[in-house]
């Protein structure tokens, strides 16, 4: 019985790891039959049942006590991921397309100065209002002292280019 349990794990965690990191194949988002049924939650409930049936049957119970286990822990996490951990990850879909290239066109505030030829650090807002912390270069003859404001210009991979904001 142990065999089988393992196998169950097995197959469940390599078909959640693939649903996560590849797609979700949904078999029943589009009706109103079972919404469970879908690769990962069917994957969940094969790793609750072999996890909860293994240590069961460890720990020395009974195959009728291990398996009511099993199938309670299959039930569990499958509901689990279904309705916790999915819906999460679907939200955090809504906003993966947002790159570094949005940060163009932000003002900010220069951390660190930005020295001509050589690099500083500036802080700014991002679309969803969260406080990002930038490497920065600037094309400026002087260099930009703590606390100018800034505007990011262009992006690169690993530094925003920076010009200084005129006083008003």
């Amino acid at each position: 019985m142990t065999a089988a349990y393992v196998a169950m794990f097995a197959v469940g965690a390599i078909a959640v790891l693939t649903a996560l990191l590849l797609t979700d194949f949904d078999l029943g988002a589009h009706h109103d039959g079972l919404p469970f049924l879908s690769l990962t939650g069917l994957s969940a409930g094969l790793i609750g049942a072999g996890t909860g049936g293994l240590i069961s049957s460890w720990a020395g119970l009974p195959a009728v006590g291990a398996g009511a286990v099993a199938l309670g822990c299959g039930v569990t996490l499958m509901a689990a991921f279904q309705y916790l951990l999915l819906p999460y990850l679907r939200r955090q879909e809504g906003n993966s397309h947002r790159g570094r290239a949005d940060y163009i066109g932000r003002l900010g505030t220069v951390t660190l100065e930005v020295a001509p030829g050589g690099w500083g650090e500036v802080t700014f807002l991002d679309a969803d209002g969260n406080r990002v912390h930038a490497r920065a270069v600037t094309a400026e003859p002087a260099p930009l002292a703590k606390s100018t404001r800034i505007y990011i210009a262009d992006v690169d991979a690993d530094v925003v280019h920076v010009v200084a904001v005129p006083e008003s």
